[in-house]
């Protein structure tokens, strides 16, 4: 079975909606929505892969964010995941990204985002997201 390490950034509004990423078409795993982020290259820390994968995805150099977690589970027959998950406040940040990887980018509620496709394993971050938020 292949592990897949990777870093996620959940960016949210003072609403507590999170940002997400429509996954149309650049889906390796079937998912509609997902976070920004993606694989750790070897050599880096989680850390820094998610200020790459959020320059490489938006254009935009993240700063202030904040490790809520790891988050691991196996999503299918042949791939454990484990998810190394930042958050961040969206603040003006919106009006600063320039979209890169992904068809759109949408603010959910949690409640929402728990009905969207998603990775399977995905909702272990919102549930982790509903008690810090």
């Amino acid at each position: 079975m292949k592990t897949r390490k990777v870093a996620l950034i959940v960016f949210y509004d003072k609403e507590k909606r999170i940002l997400l990423q429509d996954r149309e078409g650049i889906s390796k795993l079937g998912e509609k929505w997902g976070y920004f982020g993606g694989e750790i290259d070897e050599g880096e820390s989680p850390e820094e892969a998610v200020v790459r994968e959020t320059k490489e995805e938006l254009c935009f150099d993240l700063t202030d964010h904040r490790f809520i977690g790891i988050f691991e589970n196996q999503v299918n027959e042949t791939l454990y995941v484990v998810r190394y998950v930042f958050i961040a406040p969206l603040d003006d940040k919106l009006s600063h990204f320039k979209q890169i990887e992904g068809k759109n980018m949408q603010l959910f509620s949690i409640d929402d985002a728990k009905k969207v496709k998603n990775v399977k394993g995905d909702d272990l971050v919102l549930k982790k997201l509903e008690q810090i938020l």
